[in-house]
């Protein structure tokens, strides 16, 4: 829309006082759209869903813990993990994935029928956490965000911080040793905790790996932890139950504890943390009933981004005659342009 100015054509004229635009925290538990206040640098945290763990069945091994989600951060974390803040254009949406958790494996003795899902990912800005790896039992723990935990011969660690990025996203499952019992899976800072050996009579799990925390919202949370991994006890052995391994620091599920009649499913990764799931527990006689354990799920994941205060500066568009700039500057009203 256009005006006479003393004879001249020209848009509206507005006088537009100087302004601040407070920094702005939005967190997404879900996937959405962030649509940018002003055009600025901006920080943020993404954080994969966890990998699922599987499940375990009567007198069989046990779980490893699942892997815990990708964490990505450009601040307000562990410095070794952060990155750089990204642009955004005022007015401008952008697409926000946050991934869910793997599913919980079946309730059956061996694999594949126990298998469980790795972790979804997260996203934002064109940079992805990747889901964290599933635990498995006696076969390989899955790659991810961070590896999945794994138990006795058959099974080796997944890897962590696939697909690659810089900074490193996690960290892999731990080492099984031929121990009954599961293996961590890896978090943020730290790998799965390695199986310390052993079988019979029982076999306790290993810790998950711990997660990073970050001061993002403006509260300390820790997010990205590793699932524990079950442990196992048998029937016909002096020991009664087994431990089942921590779950990491920031959302990782705590491994079931194994017992001579029977085993514990595990717990599922806490919700938009990204922990993986503990490993389920196993013990008893080959087949009483209700021995099979289901694994359980990963916790989801999670996206904040931070926009930081902004100075707005004062703004007079439009075409002014002499004289009004005269008048405006006299009453104190002119912002100088």
């Amino acid at each position: 829309m256009a005006q006479g100015n003393g004879g001249v054509i020209g848009p509206v004229q507005t006088v537009t006082a100087a302004s601040c635009l407070s920094a702005k925290v939005t967190s997404f538990t879900s996937s959405g759209t962030f649509t940018a206040q002003a055009t600025a640098n901006v920080d943020y945290l993404i954080v994969g869903g966890g990998g699922g763990s599987a499940g375990a069945g009567g007198c069989t091994v046990s779980a490893g813990g699942g892997g815990a989600g990708g964490y990505r951060a450009s601040g307000f974390g562990p410095s070794p993990l952060r990155g750089s803040a990204v642009p955004v254009t005022k007015d401008t949406s952008y697409t926000i994935t946050v991934g869910g958790g793997g599913s919980a494996g079946g309730s059956s003795a061996n694999p594949p029928n126990n298998n469980s899902g790795n972790g979804n990912n997260s996203s934002a800005f064109c940079l992805t956490a990747a889901g964290g790896g599933a635990g498995r039992q006696n076969s390989a723990g899955q790659a991810g965000g961070s590896g999945g935990g794994t138990s006795y011969t058959g099974g080796s660690p997944g890897a962590g911080n696939t697909p690659p990025v810089s900074p490193s996203q996690g960290n892999a499952g731990g080492a099984p040793n031929n121990g009954s019992g599961g293996t961590g899976g890896g978090g943020a800072t730290a790998a799965g905790s390695a199986h310390p050996g052993g079988t019979f009579p029982s076999s306790p799990g290993a810790n998950g790996g711990a997660g990073a925390p970050n001061t993002i919202t403006g509260s300390d949370v820790t997010y990205a932890g590793g699932g524990g991994g079950g442990a196992f006890a048998n029937a016909f052995g002096p020991g009664s139950t087994s431990t089942g391994g921590s779950g990491g620091a920031g959302g990782g599920g705590a491994g079931g504890p194994g017992n001579k009649t029977g085993g514990t499913p595990g717990n599922a990764g806490s919700a938009n943390t990204g922990g993986g799931a503990g490993g389920a527990g196993s013990g008893g006689s080959p087949s009483p009933s209700g021995t099979n354990m289901l694994g359980a799920a990963g916790g989801s994941g999670i996206v904040v981004v931070k926009e930081p205060s902004v100075s707005i500066p004062a703004s007079a568009p439009g075409i002014w005659s002499l004289e009004e700039v005269y008048d405006l500057a006299v009453k104190g009203d002119w912002t100088g342009f």
